[in-house]
């Protein structure tokens, strides 16, 4: 007998898909060339390193959310690695130098959207958003997912394949 979905399961498989697929069109719309200004102040094997680290993970998103919308519990603790991943490296993966160009780079192409200081007078508080929000994130979702409740609507597949 097939153990249905809570909806708590599909609310995470489905933001997992979407939220990899809206990282992986922010990736894009830079390309690779962005993404090396971004981060020139690493080698540039470090950041072609970086760069492809950052695919997987995106990758992995979508992968972890198909399989926990089909309740497969290897993708259950994929989507709890790949979560602890971002909050033991969010410092390594956001980094100020690259939050300053990037604003500074807005404030040249966006002159006059952003008044007192422009978007470089937010830097820190960006930086500091933007890591809340990963960390925060994984927090909730390897939370959810370690719950006893949840953990057994994967176990019932896993026993009765």
């Amino acid at each position: 007998m097939a153990m249905l979905r809570s909806k708590g399961v599909t609310f995470w498989g489905y933001l997992l898909i979407w939220s990899s697929i809206y990282q992986i069109l922010a990736l894009l719309s830079g390309g690779y060339a962005h993404y090396a200004y971004l981060h020139q102040e690493y080698a540039p094997k470090v950041i072609l390193f970086r760069y492809w680290v950052s695919w997987i993970i995106k990758i992995a998103g979508i992968i972890a959310g198909i399989g926990i919308l089909k309740l497969n519990d290897w993708c259950r603790k994929f989507a709890i690695f790949n979560s602890l991943f971002t909050i033991l490296t969010v410092n390594l993966k956001h980094t100020y130098a690259a939050y300053s160009l990037h604003t500074k780079y807005l404030d040249q192409t966006m002159v006059g959207v952003f008044p007192k200081g422009g978007f470089s007078s937010i830097t820190w508080t960006a930086l500091i958003i933007q890591r809340s929000i990963d960390v925060i994130f994984g927090l909730l979702l390897i939370y959810f997912f370690t719950r006893p409740e949840v953990r057994k609507q994967f176990k019932k597949l896993t026993a009765g394949s």
